[in-house]
């Protein structure tokens, strides 16, 4: 195995007053919470310095280079005289572009990537929510990551709903963390934190069923952090262990998801399905996008880790919209990319 030149590995919440105090004891990577997940923290805190011992690795262990035919970038909207970083992007059908911010707001643009409206989480002192998903009815649902619930927005950013509180029974999170929606309305909520699982609520919000577990094993996970639902699977990236599973949508394990787990994946934080089938994921750790068509055939990457135009930093989002236009949160360059492969 090669080794990597070691990087440091970007908090974006370290530039908040509350990420200052709490950095030594909490990172929105691996939550450090000593006195209540010790087994939890000490798991992730060895993963993640393995995780920082490989980073920086931009080649391509099979498939080919992608090409990228059309690229453009923007920051964020500033925030006093901070300029926040995305953290999540959703691109919704009728072509606007959903973030978070590591601020606490949602922002929208326009495809042109103008800014719409924006508005902040109910509570944002404590830590900032990682994704969302914009569902079938209109309201937007925002995994409120460390306040453990689901938030619900209208599209004019008024909160129509809440769901779950802290613990690790049914309808309970300990820290959610990514978001999809079926055909049928329920909707699949990924949570971390020592309790790594994927739980199923009706349209209604009522608990239906649970799968996974935290470990290594088939079915299990370490950190679950991004989720698809597609013609009743449920695609789920298992972010410490490098991975990509799926599952029936009653919760049956149907294995490791194509050639994933020989793509060498360096800690895949998100995932999304394009119109024409085929999956993309991105690479926290080796800051590029990875193409699988739709059977798990690692297809093609592009990118890697930096600061160009066809580099990511830490990216932690990606979506991908109804003309395959790519839209990454690059967090670690505190910008939106959007590229046409």
């Amino acid at each position: 195995m090669r080794r990597m030149p070691q990087r440091k590995i970007l908090n974006p919440d370290a530039d908040s007053a509350a990420g200052r105090a709490g950095v030594a004891a909490r990172t929105n990577r691996i939550p450090l919470h000593f006195g209540r997940f010790t087994i939890w923290s000490l798991l992730s805190t060895v993963c993640l310095l393995f995780l920082v011992s490989i980073t920086g690795c931009e080649g391509l262990a099979s498939g080919q280079q992608l090409s990228v035919r059309e690229m453009r970038h923007w920051m964020l909207p500033s925030e006093g005289t901070r300029v926040p970083a995305p953290r999540a992007v959703h691109a919704a059908k009728n072509g606007e572009l959903y973030v978070l911010d590591n601020a606490g707001r949602v922002l929208v643009f326009n495809p042109q990537g103008k800014l719409q409206r924006q508005w902040w989480m109910p509570e944002y002192s404590v830590g900032k929510p990682e994704k969302l998903c914009l569902l079938r009815d209109g309201r937007l649902a925002v995994a409120d990551t460390h306040y453990h619930r689901v938030v619900f927005f209208d599209t004019a950013g008024n909160v129509v709903g809440m769901l779950g509180t802290f613990g690790r029974g049914p309808s309970q999170f300990i820290y959610p963390v990514a978001l999809a929606q079926d055909d049928q309305d329920n909707l699949y909520v990924c949570e971390y934190g020592d309790n790594d699982r994927v739980q199923k609520f009706s349209p209604s919000g009522e608990f239906l069923m649970q799968f996974g577990s935290f470990g290594t094993k088939p079915g299990q996970f370490m950190r679950p952090s991004g989720i698809v639902w597609h013609d009743h699977k449920i695609y789920v990236v298992d972010a410490f262990n490098n991975r990509i599973q799926h599952f029936a949508d009653t919760g049956k394990y149907l294995g490791v998801f194509g050639n994933s787990a020989e793509a060498d994946l360096n800690y895949p934080y998100d995932l999304t399905r394009s119109p024409t089938g085929d999956f993309f994921v991105v690479e926290y750790g080796a800051g590029r996008i990875s193409k699988f068509n739709s059977v798990g055939q690692l297809v093609g990457r592009t990118g890697g880790t930096g600061h160009g135009a066809k580099q990511l930093d830490t990216p932690w989002g990606i979506s991908v919209d109804e003309h395959s236009r790519i839209w990454v949160a690059d967090t670690g360059n505190r910008r939106i990319v959007e590229w046409q492969l």
